[in-house]
């Protein structure tokens, strides 16, 4: 068809509405009929856009979390299981000897004589190679007459009777999934508690000093203590009044834990910690000549 056979109007109407596709596209109708680009327009490739960083590093940047080469470092010093191992620290002025362990490698368990102090294990090395341990101490408190002074539970069996009464027994070690350390009156019977052992007074309590304690008294210390998660100690300290104790402790000597709780345990004569050769640091014995049997021991043994 030829212009000629339009109508004029047709014609000068599709005209215009050309241009105006024309001038919409960015070019000229000179530039249309000879393929060239439209003025303004680059003749290079368009950049290539950047990379989307991968979903869980990005994940990662929006919601903070460390990562994975920084977990370590910026995990809580418990988190990670501490080596056993002996440590002798002084603390204002007070000579200490701990047995560091982790409750996640080792299990603590109360090892009681029926008969009383004078028969079977007569030391806490005895003890703790009667029962395939790698360390003991001295436990709780008994009476004149040989028997527990509280309460005892060793495998699920109750010995002695529950003492709310003597400070001696105003806290306790607790083991049910864990061990924990607890005031007496937070305990309750219906736990399913595998061993116990009531002890005391507290030296420490919220990592702070516990306030009138005795200061009179200077003899040997046996005592637990505990960063309130998984790390433990087996303490001995020598010639040492209980306010005095608490306030080195308090003092934090040691670098791999954070005293938060600390009990005390029978002293004086029943003072007696082993250490085995298998312990780092070990063998250790603080027993002397002048030790006295004890009633009970707490063992260290490794986890099954």
């Amino acid at each position: 068809m030829f212009q000629d056979d339009i109508p004029r109007d047709i014609w000068n109407y599709g005209a215009f509405y050309l241009s105006l596709t024309l001038v919409m596209l960015g070019c000229s109708p000179e530039q249309a009929s000879q393929g060239l680009p439209a003025t303004g327009a680059s003749t290079t490739a368009p950049l290539p856009l950047p990379a989307l960083p991968q979903r869980a590093s990005r994940d990662r940047e929006l919601i903070g979390e460390p990562r994975k080469k920084d977990l370590l470092a910026s995990s809580p010093r418990s988190l990670v299981p501490l080596d056993a191992g002996i440590k002798k620290v002084t603390s204002g002025k007070v000579a200490l000897t701990f047995l560091l362990f982790d409750d996640r490698e080792y299990d603590i368990a109360v090892a009681d004589k029926d008969q009383g102090p004078a028969t079977e294990w007569q030391s806490a090395q005895a003890a703790a190679i009667g029962h395939g341990a790698v360390a003991a101490i001295n436990g709780g408190f008994f009476t004149p007459e040989g028997k527990p002074l509280g309460l005892v539970i060793e495998e699920g069996k109750r010995i002695g009777t529950w003492n709310s009464q003597s400070s001696l027994t105003s806290g306790l070690l607790s083991v049910e999934k864990s061990p924990r350390l607890l005031r007496r009156q937070h305990w309750r019977s219906f736990s399913p508690t595998r061993h116990l052992l009531q002890a005391g007074p507290f030296l420490i309590e919220n990592s702070a000093v516990v306030r009138d304690l005795s200061d009179r008294e200077r003899r040997p210390r046996s005592f637990l203590v505990w960063n309130g998660r998984h790390r433990w100690a087996f303490g001995i300290a020598e010639g040492v009044t209980l306010a005095s104790l608490s306030a080195a402790l308090a003092a934090q000597p040691l670098s791999e834990i954070t005293i938060t709780t600390a009990l005390n345990l029978d002293g004086g004569r029943s003072s007696d910690l082993w250490a085995s050769p298998r312990i780092p640091g070990g063998p250790v014995s603080t027993r002397r000549i002048w030790n006295t049997p004890v009633r009970n021991y707490l063992l260290l043994l490794p986890s099954r």
